[in-house]
């Protein structure tokens, strides 16, 4: 560990070693899923850190903005009171301001009024979205690249565009951040973006050619190479496994296309687990930062699948992997 280390980290890891204490641990999650009631499980969380947020959630939109909201609070009270460096920080914002990008040119394209949610995660406001020239750095950019295509994109190339945007500027701010295991988080992130792209094309019968215009540049894992399965989903997904971009799933899994979010969000598990077992600096810090997200997702399918009415075992099957 290096000296600066050290000093640039050292309150932020103070602080994760009191922080982590208060992570819900398999106790909790064990009574989530077992409460028979969502208002039972709005109990089991009230005295933990969801509990101030959740209290007066009903419906499924509700826990939604209680999740985001709870997320918030992680990047307010620690992520940025902390000082981190910048590209640590912005590697967790800037994915909202893509998402919200997103759905500013979907509004222009139908000339709307683009619709930002109420807890905002990213550091762009709605005013910044106000015309294509106004939007600041990468986004903006992506934004210009969009609106200049000739022909025109569809959504579904205008989405691809956006994403592929998001992850060349996630890649470009953990080079920035000079921490190795923040290059390998945005590589395995790329690669399990990719895996998803041509498994759900593959399910909607498209063809190599049209797999391969909607991939995201980047990544560890030949993609391209990958596209000429498309058309075969089983010999795709024994693809995917062989090269491990999904972890230990199966390939029943992954084409179970409503199971496949749940499987790219747990490709990250493994390094939060190495983080926190890191010495002081930055790999506890993210460590904890990945945990609480986790934690968020897993929560959020838990209520939100109580209030659908889904059976126990259904729930169970799409929860991320917290990691320990």
């Amino acid at each position: 560990m290096a000296r600066g280390d050290a000093i640039a980290y050292g309150f932020a890891t103070g602080r994760v070693m009191v922080l982590r204490s208060r992570l819900l641990g398999d106790a909790a999650f064990e009574r989530l899923i077992d409460a028979p009631t969502f208002s039972d499980q709005l109990r089991v969380l009230s005295d933990t850190h969801f509990g101030k947020f959740v209290e007066n959630a009903r419906t499924a939109s509700d826990v939604e903005q209680a999740i985001d909201a709870s997320l918030l609070d992680l990047f307010d009270d620690f992520l940025r009171k902390a000082e981190l460096p910048a590209p640590v920080v912005e590697t967790f914002t800037a994915p909202y301001d893509f998402a919200s990008l997103k759905s500013v040119l979907r509004a222009w394209t139908l000339k709307v009024e683009p619709e930002f949610p109420e807890v905002r995660l990213g550091v762009l406001e709605p005013e910044d979205f106000a015309a294509a020239d106004q939007i600041p750095g990468a986004i903006g950019a992506c934004a210009q690249r969009v609106l200049d295509a000739d022909p025109p994109l569809n959504a579904e190339q205008v989405d691809a565009a956006v994403d592929a945007a998001m992850f060349a500027e996630i890649a470009r701010l953990a080079r920035a951040s000079r921490i190795p295991l923040m290059e390998r988080l945005a590589t395995r992130q790329i690669d399990a973006a990719n895996a998803k792209v041509l498994l759900r094309c593959a399910e909607g019968g498209r063809t190599p050619a049209e797999a391969r215009a909607l991939l995201v540049p980047g990544g560890a894992w030949n993609a391209v190479a990958a596209a000429a399965l498309v058309q075969g989903p089983p010999a795709l997904a024994e693809a995917i496994v062989l090269a491990r971009v999904l972890g230990p799933a199966s390939a029943e899994e992954m084409l179970d296309l409503e199971r496949l979010d749940v499987l790219v969000d747990a490709t990250t598990g493994s390094i939060a687990s190495e983080a926190s077992r890191g010495p002081i600096g930055p790999l506890p810090v993210l460590g904890y930062v990945l945990r609480r997200r986790a934690e968020a997702i897993t929560v959020r399918s838990l209520l939100v699948g109580r209030l659908a009415g889904l059976p126990r075992d259904v729930i169970v099957s799409r929860l991320r992997e917290v990691a320990k």
